[in-house]
């Protein structure tokens, strides 16, 4: 409970420095950096953290380096400004934490009115990943997208080394 709280602060204070995005326009290209632009900036934040630590983690592994921090940076695009606020996140996380099924229940793509954008916005983020692969296979990030489609997923062997880091960072961001 005391790390979702402050998540909860540190969302609230989200910043990006000039550091920071010499660092995101680095690794990735127009594209990618309007798709990363698109997310509220408590999850682009999140991501240059996570991207900051699969980078650190990378340097003591054999991985494609590249690959692991653009699927860092682009590990959350599937829950944009646009659909998804911070209040939304709080609620999915207390309903998940409360209930997977009624999770699943509330959670409904489309819909109108304030509840239907409410439960649509529960259903992004419960599907952000395959939501994200789905953006990333549009603009021809084949690699990237297998990544993000299953950076939620339960291990298995045959994860690849740049999938376990990706994981790892996410955890400890």
């Amino acid at each position: 409970m005391i790390k979702r709280i402050m998540q909860f602060w540190h969302a609230l204070a989200a910043r990006l420095s000039d550091k920071d995005r010499v660092f995101v326009s680095e690794y990735l290209h127009d594209k990618e950096l309007g798709l990363f632009n698109e997310m509220n900036i408590y999850d682009r934040r999140h991501a240059v953290l996570t991207a900051y630590t699969a980078a650190r983690m990378a340097d003591h592994r054999t991985v494609n380096r590249r690959l692991l921090v653009k699927a860092a940076l682009l590990h959350d695009i599937g829950r944009n400004a646009a659909a998804v606020c911070l209040a939304d996140k709080v609620v999915f996380v207390l309903l998940e934490a409360i209930s997977v099924k009624a999770a699943v229940r509330a959670a409904r793509r489309g819909g109108r009115g304030t509840i239907g954008r409410r439960r649509n916005a529960l259903y992004i983020c419960m599907h952000h990943a395959a939501l994200g692969a789905e953006k990333l296979e549009q603009i021809d990030e084949w690699a990237v997208a297998q990544l993000v489609k299953r950076h939620h997923d339960k291990p298995n062997a045959a994860d690849s080394n740049e999938l376990i880091l990706l994981r790892m960072a996410d955890a400890l961001n």
